[in-house]
């Protein structure tokens, strides 16, 4: 008689998809914290692009004068020092913000108030920029790569421990159509070989079961779902903090401008 596997099995290996499917859902998402450039503004690396290309197809014109030619050598080598400059400072949005803001108040000039104001919000965001990739970096490590450790190791033995009941089951039929069809001389021989197959059946499938229970009550991805939003909360935090004490200050220039064109306008 065949022995009866543990009536949960059926119900883990559902239970146990779906939990594979979800972690591989969230990482589909979360790897994204993996290129801090995300967020980057392609617009400015299409002008890095662009200027690039110009200034080789303005190299390639024979009919520049030598005064041309120094002028776009000295150009190119601008643009050179700015690319590496660019692989050497994360390219986020803040980042982004802050980088024109301060190219915008230098060339208005810090003194002037659209200067001082430049000046400031490209100071903050600088340092929002800097959480940000903070925030990146912690997700990585402590929701990303321990999210995939888990697929890799408890769900992953899980899945070969099922692989392997399908096999077993797979000899344990082969051995029950041999015994169905066994002369009468092989037929003790025959249901020794089922016997020996069904424990081996049931065998493996404890095993599958207890992989996948301790897969499914693994408490680490609580942990790591824990840390992801506490990654995000402590930027979110640090981001508000910056901005809220950057906004008054803004307020206050913006203030002091417009009393004064109202006053010019007197």
């Amino acid at each position: 008689m065949v022995k009866k596997p543990h009536g949960s099995h059926a119900s883990f290996d559902k239970r146990v998809d779906a939990l594979r499917n979800v972690y591989n859902s969230l990482l589909k998402v979360t790897r994204v914290y993996g290129s801090p450039s995300y967020d980057y503004p392609t617009q400015l690396q299409e002008s890095l692009v662009s200027f690039s290309a110009t200034v080789t197809n303005q190299f390639q014109n024979l009919a520049l004068s030598p005064a041309e030619r120094q002028q776009l050598e000295q150009q190119h080598q601008q643009q050179q020092q700015q690319q590496q400059q660019d692989r050497q400072h994360p390219k986020t949005l803040s980042h982004a913000l802050a980088r024109v803001s301060l190219q915008g108040a230098q060339t208005v000039g810090v003194e002037d108030p659209l200067g001082t104001a430049l000046f400031k919000v490209a100071a903050v965001s600088e340092k929002v920029g800097d959480a940000r990739v903070k925030m990146d970096q912690s997700i990585v490590s402590k929701f990303n790569q321990p999210m995939q450790t888990t697929l890799n190791t408890s769900l992953e033995q899980a899945a070969k421990a099922r692989r392997n009941v399908q096999s077993v089951r797979l000899s344990l039929d082969a051995c029950k159509a041999r015994y169905r069809n066994a002369r009468p001389e092989r037929q003790d021989a025959a249901r020794l070989e089922v016997e020996q197959a069904e424990d081996q059946f049931v065998a493996a499938v404890e095993e599958a079961t207890s992989l996948m229970k301790a897969a499914l009550d693994n408490p680490e991805p609580f942990r790591n779902l824990a840390d992801l939003i506490a990654a995000q909360a402590a930027y979110f935090k640090e981001a508000h903090e910056l901005l809220a004490e950057l906004a008054p200050e803004l307020d206050e220039i913006q203030v002091t401008q417009e009393s004064l064109y109202r006053n010019s306008r007197e």
